[in-house]
């Protein structure tokens, strides 16, 4: 067994090994290096009698921003430290950048890790150095039915781990599958650790990273599709991005706005990024205004409709045909706009009335095409493609006879989430997602794989040539399923909503999804792959994963938005608690059958306990209490539902309690 552990005070992490049954054992310690700017170097390893040291390398970006940049290590004792030789049998090195520990037999050990990679400042006295207790900042419990009762407790138990993943995500872009390498793309950094922020209502966090985001947006206005966050490590080359990067640091920026009513961000004078060279500062407003004229200069002729570009957020669907990107628009990145561009406007307020009103004036007139050019027949098409004339073909809809695909997820559940659909089509969009894009383990990007002819591409690139089945390939892609569940939330499905979460969960997944496959339980999974050989098995038997005939294994670990997002929407959409400006919103959806549901958030910078009875809806607030006694609050829009109420948020601060009732 091992255990790993942060020291708060200077970042060393202590990692220890103990044998809990049976003699003691030696063991092989390994560490692979990847230096950012010199791949494939170990760099110079020096041993003392206090432990040992690997330094960067020449050409490292470490080196170049402290040339005495190196990792530390506190050996276990009698350990030898040798290089990749231990690792074959013929003990002769390849020269690897792998650096190897051997141990002596023995029942536990400990092994120290300090990276020395940028200047530290001097530790503050009384200041803490990170944030405790993670695995205590979301905490719930219901009282109900034994079975969502139990995935109450399935959610409550993943909470923590999932911080930890948001966090590694976040601070040091790394993934189990990707310990060698890995940057921040521009729509992951906007979604998972903007979403761990707001669940954990750490605003001052969340306004430094948008500072981040807006200082890698290139000078002509969008943003690369990646980019490195630590500032010694940032290189000024323009790179091409997908057609709706653009529009994630505005959502984020947008929800932060509403959320802490901090307009002084807009004041705050970041630089853009050149192309190798500065690209100038301008403040986040002048910033923001660039994005909305790079947006306005995509526009398919006669439309406010984004055209489609090098692609959208299905990353395996870039176009093969380079006309496609001039004439094709995604239904997805539309619903995304509208979104993204609505969420600013409301939160610059009138005290930005000309950024407002633009925005708005975008985000509605998108909104219009949207239902006039691509809600053909009622369904949402995933794609339309511009013809003469102007008229749209769709794609990815009843009647695309190019692709074989009839049904697409994101825009449905987008559209939903964004009040963009009356209620009768919400409810149709839903029932078409239940019948045709769901599977024993969420919800599906498409009703079946796209068509593979062994490499050739017609429309879209990878999706056509990749012999893997697996993650967007695979169709379940554990995010887009959040995004379902998403929908879930905003129309009212209080049951749907708490089932979909506890999909996303590793921990127990076998009680409710009979054919996962054993996984590691404590990490984030970004997909669920159904366990094919190959492209061909999978299109030939790809309706028995619905049946529940085929193994399903848990996708690549830890490097991904997904659990920022899901602790998101277990905060602000399950539990319903929202900062919005001076207001705090209360709008639980909740499975009735799982009964009152206690749970723990952070709440203006406390621990709020929360108690939340459901009536036989299980949403729409009835009645709320701060401390025993009854407030009256502000009732919140929903076209689906009857919303939550919200509440001053000063009658709100250094409280014990808030019991809020459904109906």
């Amino acid at each position: 067994m091992h255990t790993t552990a942060p020291s708060a005070a200077d970042g060393r992490i202590e990692v220890s090994f103990e044998v809990v049954q049976g003699a003691p054992v030696p063991a092989l310690a390994l560490l692979a290096f990847d230096w950012v700017g010199a791949p494939g170097a170990l760099g110079e390893v020096s041993v003392t009698e206090e432990g040992a040291a690997v330094s960067a390398p020449a050409g490292a970006s470490a080196a170049m921003a402290m040339p005495e940049a190196r990792l530390e290590l506190s050996l276990p004792d009698g350990a030898v430290v040798g290089d990749d030789a231990e690792l074959f049998t013929d003990h002769t090195s390849r020269r690897t950048p792998v650096l190897t520990l051997r141990i002596p037999p023995t029942a536990d050990w400990e092994l120290g890790l300090l990276a020395l990679t940028c200047p530290h400042p001097a530790p503050v006295a009384g200041e803490p150095g990170g944030w405790p207790r993670v695995h205590d900042r979301i905490t719930l419990v219901a009282d109900g039915e034994a079975r969502p009762r139990r995935l109450v407790e399935r959610i409550d138990a993943a909470t923590g781990w999932f911080g930890h993943d948001a966090l590694v995500h976040y601070l040091s872009p790394r993934g189990l599958e990707q310990h060698t390498g890995g940057a921040w793309g521009t729509r992951d950094v906007s979604q998972g650790p903007v979403g761990l922020l707001r669940a954990w209502a750490e605003y001052p966090a969340l306004r430094q990273l948008l500072l981040i985001i807006f200082r890698a947006q290139h000078g002509r206005g969008d943003w690369p599709q990646a980019f490195d966050f630590l500032p010694a490590q940032r290189r000024d080359v323009v790179a091409d991005s997908h057609g709706d990067v653009v529009y994630w640091p505005l959502l984020a920026l947008g929800q932060y706005l509403m959320d802490s009513g901090d307009l002084t961000i807009l004041d705050e004078h970041v630089e853009f990024t050149g192309d190798g060279v500065s690209g100038g500062t301008g403040s986040v407003r002048d910033h923001v205004l660039r994005a909305l004229d790079a947006i306005e200069a995509t526009f398919v002729a006669g439309t406010a409709l984004p055209a489609y570009g090098h692609g959208d957020w299905n990353d395996s669907l870039q176009p093969a045909d380079p006309a496609l990107a001039r004439d094709m628009v995604s239904s997805w990145t539309v619903v995304l706009q509208t979104e993204a561009l609505a969420a600013l406007a409301t939160g610059v307020t009138e005290a930005e009335e000309k950024l407002a009103t633009r925005a708005a004036a975008i985000a509605h007139a998108g909104a219009a095409d949207l239902r006039r050019c691509l809600l053909v027949d009622g369904v949402l098409a995933g794609y339309g493609v511009q013809g003469e004339g102007g008229a749209f073909a769709p794609l990815i809809h009843p009647r695309d006879d190019r692709t074989g695909l009839t049904y697409s997820l994101l825009p449905m559940v987008h559209a939903i989430a964004g009040d963009l659909l009356t209620p009768a089509e919400a409810r149709r969009h839903l029932d078409l997602i239940r019948e045709h894009l769901t599977g024993p383990d969420g919800a599906r990007l498409f009703d079946r794989p796209v068509s593979y002819r062994g490499g050739p591409m017609e429309i879209f690139q990878r999706a056509e040539a990749a012999s893997y089945f697996g993650r967007e390939i695979g169709l379940m892609y554990m995010h887009a399923h959040l995004r379902y569940a998403e929908a879930l939330a905003r129309y009212g499905d209080g049951p749907g909503l708490l089932r979909a979460l506890a999909q996303a969960v590793p921990i127990g997944i076998g009680e409710q999804v009979s054919t996962a496959a054993p996984r590691q339980a404590n990490t984030y999974a970004s997909s669920s792959d159904a366990a094919f050989s190959d492209r061909y098995e999978a299109a030939e038997r790809y309706a028995e994963v619905a049946a529940g005939r085929v193994p399903l294994e848990g996708g690549w670990r830890v490097y991904s938005s997904g659990p920022g997002l899901f602790l998101e929407l277990l905060v602000t959409r399950m539990l319903g608690v929202r900062h919005a400006g001076g207001e705090i919103e209360f709008d639980p959806v909740l499975d009735p059958a799982a009964g009152v549901t206690t749970a723990t958030v952070p709440l203006l910078g406390q621990a709020l306990r929360l108690v939340l009875v459901p009536g036989p809806a299980g949403h729409g607030v009835d009645a709320v209490e701060v401390d025993g006694e009854p407030v009256e609050g502000r009732r919140l829009e929903n076209p689906y539902r009857t919303g939550g109420v919200a509440l001053p948020a000063e009658a709100l601060r250094r409280v014990g309690e808030v019991r809020v009732t459904t109906r």
